[in-house]
Protein backbone atom coordinates (compact mmCIF):
# COMPACT_ATOMS: atom_id res chain seq x y z
CA UNK A 1 0.00 0.00 0.00
CA UNK A 2 2.09 3.13 -1.43
CA UNK A 3 0.26 5.47 0.87
CA UNK A 4 0.72 3.47 3.82
CA UNK A 5 4.23 3.61 3.33
CA UNK A 6 4.66 6.96 2.40
CA UNK A 7 3.11 7.87 5.70
CA UNK A 8 5.14 5.42 7.72
CA UNK A 9 8.46 6.83 6.06
CA UNK A 10 7.18 9.95 7.38
CA UNK A 11 6.79 9.05 10.53
CA UNK A 12 9.99 7.39 10.95
CA UNK A 13 11.94 10.10 9.70
CA UNK A 14 10.29 12.29 12.22
CA UNK A 15 11.48 9.91 15.18
CA UNK A 16 14.50 9.59 14.22
CA UNK A 17 15.03 13.21 14.10
CA UNK A 18 13.22 13.89 17.28
CA UNK A 19 14.72 10.76 18.72
CA UNK A 20 11.22 9.62 20.69
CA UNK A 21 7.92 11.26 20.54
CA UNK A 22 5.07 10.83 23.62
CA UNK A 23 2.40 11.81 22.21
CA UNK A 24 -0.07 11.59 19.21
CA UNK A 25 -0.47 15.23 18.42
CA UNK A 26 3.13 15.78 18.51
CA UNK A 27 4.11 12.95 16.27
CA UNK A 28 1.21 14.48 13.81
CA UNK A 29 2.93 17.41 13.83
CA UNK A 30 6.45 16.57 13.28
CA UNK A 31 5.99 14.04 10.62
CA UNK A 32 3.24 16.51 8.74
CA UNK A 33 0.52 13.60 8.65
CA UNK A 34 -3.49 13.52 9.57
CA UNK A 35 -4.63 11.88 12.58
CA UNK A 36 -5.57 8.23 10.27
CA UNK A 37 -2.69 8.34 8.64
CA UNK A 38 -0.20 8.55 11.55
CA UNK A 39 -2.43 5.50 12.97
CA UNK A 40 -1.93 3.83 9.49
CA UNK A 41 1.40 4.46 9.65
CA UNK A 42 2.53 3.71 13.17
CA UNK A 43 0.55 0.45 12.30
CA UNK A 44 3.21 -0.09 9.23
CA UNK A 45 6.07 0.38 11.40
CA UNK A 46 5.26 -2.13 13.82
CA UNK A 47 4.79 -4.59 10.84
CA UNK A 48 7.86 -3.64 10.00
CA UNK A 49 9.83 -4.08 13.69
CA UNK A 50 11.00 -0.22 12.69
CA UNK A 51 9.48 0.92 15.36
CA UNK A 52 8.64 0.22 19.18
CA UNK A 53 7.27 2.22 22.75
CA UNK A 54 9.12 2.14 25.54
CA UNK A 55 7.79 3.69 28.89
CA UNK A 56 5.48 5.68 27.10
CA UNK A 57 7.92 7.03 24.31
CA UNK A 58 7.41 6.09 20.55
CA UNK A 59 11.20 5.50 19.37
CA UNK A 60 12.72 4.57 15.83
CA UNK A 61 14.29 1.32 15.04
CA UNK A 62 17.62 0.74 13.26
CA UNK A 63 16.43 -1.29 10.03
CA UNK A 64 19.87 -3.57 10.54
CA UNK A 65 18.31 -4.29 14.53
CA UNK A 66 14.82 -4.75 12.60
CA UNK A 67 16.34 -7.07 9.88
CA UNK A 68 18.16 -9.23 12.90
CA UNK A 69 15.25 -10.03 14.65
CA UNK A 70 12.61 -10.82 11.73
CA UNK A 71 15.23 -12.90 10.58
CA UNK A 72 15.07 -14.72 14.07
CA UNK A 73 11.63 -14.81 14.18
CA UNK A 74 11.53 -16.75 10.65
CA UNK A 75 14.23 -19.27 11.98
CA UNK A 76 11.81 -20.35 15.28
CA UNK A 77 8.56 -20.58 13.18
CA UNK A 78 10.81 -22.65 10.43
CA UNK A 79 11.88 -24.41 13.45
CA UNK A 80 8.25 -24.88 15.13
CA UNK A 81 7.21 -26.30 11.39
CA UNK A 82 9.81 -28.83 11.45
CA UNK A 83 8.86 -30.12 14.98
CA UNK A 84 5.38 -30.57 14.35
CA UNK A 85 5.96 -31.72 10.62
CA UNK A 86 7.77 -34.76 12.14
CA UNK A 87 5.06 -34.94 14.92
CA UNK A 88 2.22 -35.20 12.37
CA UNK A 89 5.00 -38.22 10.87
CA UNK A 90 5.41 -39.90 14.14
CA UNK A 91 1.70 -39.82 14.60
CA UNK A 92 0.78 -41.17 11.02
CA UNK A 93 3.04 -43.93 10.70
CA UNK A 94 1.64 -45.38 14.31
CA UNK A 95 -2.17 -45.29 13.24
CA UNK A 96 -1.15 -46.54 9.73
CA UNK A 97 1.59 -49.67 10.75
CA UNK A 98 -0.15 -50.25 14.46
CA UNK A 99 -3.74 -49.34 15.39
CA UNK A 100 -4.94 -49.73 11.82
CA UNK A 101 -4.29 -53.19 11.03
CA UNK A 102 -5.14 -53.67 14.58
CA UNK A 103 -8.86 -52.72 14.05
CA UNK A 104 -8.70 -54.51 10.63
CA UNK A 105 -11.21 -57.54 11.83
CA UNK A 106 -11.39 -61.32 10.12
CA UNK A 107 -14.90 -61.30 8.75
CA UNK A 108 -15.71 -64.29 11.06
CA UNK A 109 -14.51 -62.23 13.65
CA UNK A 110 -17.07 -61.15 16.07
CA UNK A 111 -16.54 -58.23 18.78
CA UNK A 112 -19.29 -56.65 21.14
CA UNK A 113 -19.10 -53.23 22.83
CA UNK A 114 -20.52 -52.52 26.04
CA UNK A 115 -21.66 -48.82 26.37
CA UNK A 116 -23.23 -47.45 29.35
CA UNK A 117 -22.88 -43.68 29.24
CA UNK A 118 -25.27 -41.77 27.55
CA UNK A 119 -23.02 -39.42 25.55
CA UNK A 120 -20.99 -41.80 24.69
CA UNK A 121 -23.79 -44.36 22.98
CA UNK A 122 -24.50 -40.51 21.23
CA UNK A 123 -21.08 -40.43 19.99
CA UNK A 124 -21.07 -44.25 19.25
CA UNK A 125 -23.89 -44.03 17.08
CA UNK A 126 -23.06 -40.74 14.97
CA UNK A 127 -19.29 -42.32 14.42
CA UNK A 128 -21.06 -45.48 12.98
CA UNK A 129 -23.12 -43.42 10.86
CA UNK A 130 -20.60 -41.59 9.98
CA UNK A 131 -18.98 -44.16 8.36
CA UNK A 132 -21.67 -45.70 7.17
CA UNK A 133 -22.34 -46.32 3.08
CA UNK A 134 -24.83 -48.63 2.07
CA UNK A 135 -28.06 -49.02 4.57
CA UNK A 136 -29.15 -48.31 8.10
CA UNK A 137 -32.24 -50.49 9.13
CA UNK A 138 -33.91 -49.49 12.40
CA UNK A 139 -36.07 -50.90 14.39
CA UNK A 140 -38.24 -48.92 17.64
CA UNK A 141 -40.46 -50.23 19.61
CA UNK A 142 -41.19 -47.39 21.33
CA UNK A 143 -41.78 -45.50 23.41
CA UNK A 144 -41.04 -42.23 21.53
CA UNK A 145 -38.58 -40.09 23.09
CA UNK A 146 -38.46 -36.29 23.12
CA UNK A 147 -39.88 -34.15 19.83
CA UNK A 148 -35.82 -32.59 20.10
CA UNK A 149 -34.48 -36.53 20.00
CA UNK A 150 -36.62 -37.17 16.98
CA UNK A 151 -35.67 -33.98 15.08
CA UNK A 152 -32.23 -34.48 15.35
CA UNK A 153 -32.86 -37.87 14.80
CA UNK A 154 -34.60 -36.81 11.31
CA UNK A 155 -31.70 -34.32 10.60
CA UNK A 156 -29.36 -37.27 10.65
CA UNK A 157 -31.53 -39.30 8.39
CA UNK A 158 -31.54 -36.56 5.93
CA UNK A 159 -27.80 -36.30 5.92
CA UNK A 160 -27.65 -40.27 5.42
CA UNK A 161 -30.19 -39.91 2.60
CA UNK A 162 -28.04 -37.06 1.12
CA UNK A 163 -24.86 -39.30 0.88
CA UNK A 164 -26.92 -42.23 -0.81
CA UNK A 165 -28.02 -44.43 1.97
CA UNK A 166 -30.43 -46.45 1.81
CA UNK A 167 -32.65 -45.98 5.18
CA UNK A 168 -35.61 -48.21 6.59
CA UNK A 169 -37.25 -48.03 9.88
CA UNK A 170 -39.77 -50.03 11.50
CA UNK A 171 -42.06 -48.61 14.38
CA UNK A 172 -45.38 -49.37 16.14
CA UNK A 173 -48.71 -49.30 14.72
CA UNK A 174 -50.03 -46.94 18.15
CA UNK A 175 -48.30 -44.50 16.47
CA UNK A 176 -50.68 -43.55 13.79
CA UNK A 177 -52.92 -42.86 17.22
CA UNK A 178 -50.85 -39.57 18.02
CA UNK A 179 -50.34 -36.80 16.02
CA UNK A 180 -47.40 -35.91 16.55
CA UNK A 181 -45.89 -39.18 16.33
CA UNK A 182 -47.74 -39.64 12.95
CA UNK A 183 -46.70 -36.13 11.61
CA UNK A 184 -43.08 -37.68 12.61
CA UNK A 185 -43.84 -41.14 10.65
CA UNK A 186 -44.73 -38.55 7.49
CA UNK A 187 -41.94 -36.13 7.69
CA UNK A 188 -39.70 -39.45 7.83
CA UNK A 189 -41.66 -40.90 4.55
CA UNK A 190 -41.07 -37.53 2.43
CA UNK A 191 -37.34 -37.41 3.48
CA UNK A 192 -36.88 -40.58 1.93
CA UNK A 193 -37.03 -42.67 4.82
CA UNK A 194 -38.75 -46.55 3.91
CA UNK A 195 -41.14 -46.60 7.10
CA UNK A 196 -43.48 -49.80 8.03
CA UNK A 197 -45.48 -50.30 10.65
CA UNK A 198 -46.18 -52.87 13.09
CA UNK A 199 -48.06 -54.04 15.97
CA UNK A 200 -44.99 -54.58 18.28
CA UNK A 201 -40.64 -54.92 18.08
CA UNK A 202 -39.02 -56.85 20.73
CA UNK A 203 -36.43 -54.56 20.97
CA UNK A 204 -34.18 -51.29 19.98
CA UNK A 205 -32.47 -52.15 16.81
CA UNK A 206 -30.30 -50.35 14.83
CA UNK A 207 -28.01 -52.07 11.54
CA UNK A 208 -25.28 -50.24 9.89
CA UNK A 209 -24.39 -51.54 6.21
CA UNK A 210 -25.19 -55.11 7.60
CA UNK A 211 -21.69 -55.17 9.24
CA UNK A 212 -22.47 -53.54 13.21
CA UNK A 213 -25.55 -53.58 15.06
CA UNK A 214 -26.75 -51.43 18.17
CA UNK A 215 -28.90 -53.36 20.77
CA UNK A 216 -29.94 -52.82 24.28
CA UNK A 217 -27.95 -55.11 26.73
CA UNK A 218 -31.46 -55.51 28.36
CA UNK A 219 -34.11 -55.18 25.92
CA UNK A 220 -36.57 -54.62 29.19
CA UNK A 221 -34.34 -51.68 30.76
CA UNK A 222 -33.27 -50.36 26.89
CA UNK A 223 -31.51 -46.97 29.13
CA UNK A 224 -29.18 -48.43 30.46
CA UNK A 225 -26.72 -50.33 28.49
CA UNK A 226 -26.11 -50.41 24.50
CA UNK A 227 -24.06 -53.66 22.80
CA UNK A 228 -22.54 -52.95 19.48
CA UNK A 229 -21.70 -55.65 18.03
CA UNK A 230 -19.78 -55.98 14.96
CA UNK A 231 -18.46 -59.05 12.74
CA UNK A 232 -20.12 -60.03 9.90
CA UNK A 233 -20.73 -63.84 10.65
CA UNK A 234 -23.11 -62.76 13.11
CA UNK A 235 -24.68 -59.83 12.10
CA UNK A 236 -26.27 -61.83 8.90
CA UNK A 237 -28.52 -63.58 11.68
CA UNK A 238 -29.85 -59.99 13.02
CA UNK A 239 -29.98 -58.85 9.32
CA UNK A 240 -32.11 -62.06 8.83
CA UNK A 241 -34.40 -61.35 11.80
CA UNK A 242 -34.91 -57.36 11.20
CA UNK A 243 -35.92 -58.72 7.24
CA UNK A 244 -38.51 -61.15 9.24
CA UNK A 245 -40.10 -58.30 11.13
CA UNK A 246 -40.22 -55.77 7.70
CA UNK A 247 -41.66 -58.57 5.49
CA UNK A 248 -44.35 -58.72 8.41
CA UNK A 249 -45.26 -54.88 8.22
CA UNK A 250 -47.50 -52.88 7.10
CA UNK A 251 -45.82 -49.86 4.58
CA UNK A 252 -46.79 -46.72 5.47
CA UNK A 253 -48.68 -44.43 4.94
CA UNK A 254 -50.73 -47.27 3.49
CA UNK A 255 -51.44 -48.18 7.48
CA UNK A 256 -52.81 -45.10 8.00
CA UNK A 257 -57.06 -45.21 8.42
CA UNK A 258 -58.26 -41.96 8.03
CA UNK A 259 -61.03 -43.17 10.09
CA UNK A 260 -59.23 -44.58 12.85
CA UNK A 261 -60.65 -47.57 13.73
CA UNK A 262 -60.98 -50.41 11.69
CA UNK A 263 -62.92 -53.38 11.05
CA UNK A 264 -64.96 -54.62 14.32
CA UNK A 265 -64.92 -51.23 15.62
CA UNK A 266 -61.14 -51.81 16.92
CA UNK A 267 -58.55 -49.10 16.40
CA UNK A 268 -55.14 -49.96 15.68
CA UNK A 269 -54.17 -49.68 19.18
CA UNK A 270 -56.46 -52.07 20.68
CA UNK A 271 -56.14 -54.70 17.89
CA UNK A 272 -52.36 -54.50 18.49
CA UNK A 273 -52.68 -55.06 22.25
CA UNK A 274 -55.23 -57.87 21.81
CA UNK A 275 -52.95 -59.61 19.19
CA UNK A 276 -50.58 -59.72 22.23
CA UNK A 277 -52.59 -60.44 24.91
CA UNK A 278 -53.31 -63.98 22.23
CA UNK A 279 -49.48 -64.69 22.11
CA UNK A 280 -49.61 -64.76 26.09
CA UNK A 281 -48.11 -61.56 26.53
CA UNK A 282 -49.49 -60.15 30.43
CA UNK A 283 -51.40 -56.30 30.75
CA UNK A 284 -47.35 -55.21 32.02
CA UNK A 285 -45.71 -56.44 29.71
CA UNK A 286 -47.82 -55.48 26.55
CA UNK A 287 -47.74 -51.75 28.22
CA UNK A 288 -43.59 -51.92 27.99
CA UNK A 289 -43.65 -53.74 24.14
CA UNK A 290 -45.96 -51.13 22.99
CA UNK A 291 -45.32 -47.97 24.85
CA UNK A 292 -48.53 -46.89 26.45
CA UNK A 293 -50.08 -47.28 30.27
CA UNK A 294 -51.25 -50.15 32.12
CA UNK A 295 -54.66 -49.06 31.95
CA UNK A 296 -54.87 -48.47 28.09
CA UNK A 297 -54.55 -52.38 27.84
CA UNK A 298 -56.79 -52.90 30.63
CA UNK A 299 -59.53 -50.81 28.65
CA UNK A 300 -58.24 -52.72 25.26
CA UNK A 301 -58.91 -55.98 27.08
CA UNK A 302 -62.06 -55.27 28.69
CA UNK A 303 -63.67 -54.33 25.42
CA UNK A 304 -62.66 -57.40 23.76
CA UNK A 305 -64.09 -59.65 26.71
CA UNK A 306 -67.44 -57.10 26.70
CA UNK A 307 -67.63 -57.68 22.92
CA UNK A 308 -67.08 -61.76 23.89
CA UNK A 309 -69.52 -61.85 26.29
CA UNK A 310 -66.16 -63.55 28.62
CA UNK A 311 -65.78 -63.59 32.12
CA UNK A 312 -61.70 -64.15 31.92
CA UNK A 313 -58.71 -63.26 29.68
CA UNK A 314 -58.82 -67.13 29.02
CA UNK A 315 -62.16 -67.53 27.99
CA UNK A 316 -61.30 -64.40 25.38
CA UNK A 317 -58.83 -66.35 24.33
CA UNK A 318 -60.92 -69.39 23.74
CA UNK A 319 -64.04 -67.13 22.38
CA UNK A 320 -61.77 -65.18 19.98
CA UNK A 321 -60.97 -68.19 17.54
CA UNK A 322 -64.84 -68.41 17.30
CA UNK A 323 -65.57 -64.98 15.63
CA UNK A 324 -64.71 -64.65 12.11
CA UNK A 325 -64.99 -61.15 11.92
CA UNK A 326 -62.85 -60.24 14.46
CA UNK A 327 -60.24 -63.16 13.47
CA UNK A 328 -60.15 -61.26 10.50
CA UNK A 329 -59.93 -57.37 11.88
CA UNK A 330 -56.78 -58.84 14.09
CA UNK A 331 -55.20 -60.31 10.95
CA UNK A 332 -52.03 -57.67 9.74
CA UNK A 333 -52.14 -56.36 6.82
CA UNK A 334 -50.33 -57.72 3.68
CA UNK A 335 -46.93 -55.68 3.42
CA UNK A 336 -47.24 -55.11 -0.24
CA UNK A 337 -43.96 -57.35 -1.27
CA UNK A 338 -40.81 -57.34 -0.41
CA UNK A 339 -38.17 -54.54 -0.02
CA UNK A 340 -34.71 -56.54 1.47
CA UNK A 341 -31.54 -55.07 0.47
CA UNK A 342 -29.02 -57.91 -1.11
CA UNK A 343 -26.70 -58.95 1.27
CA UNK A 344 -23.51 -57.58 1.31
Amino acid sequence: MPGDEEWALAIYQALRTHGGISSEEELCKAAGVGADQAVRGRKRLHELGLAQVVDGVLEAVEPDTALVRTMDAYHANAAEQVRNATALQQLTQSLMTLYRPAATRDPAQVEVEYVIDRRRKDRTLVALESTTQRSVDAMHPGPMPSAQILETSLERDVALISRGVHLRALYPLVLLQSPRYSGYLQEMHDAGVEVRLLDHAPLDMIVHDRSSVCLPADPEHPGLAMLVVRGVALIRAYGAFYDDFWLRAVPYPAAAEPAGTGAAGLTLQERAVIRLMAGGLSDDQIARKMGVHRRTVQRAVAKLMERLNATSRFEAGLKLGQDPELVKALRPAPSGGPSVPAPP
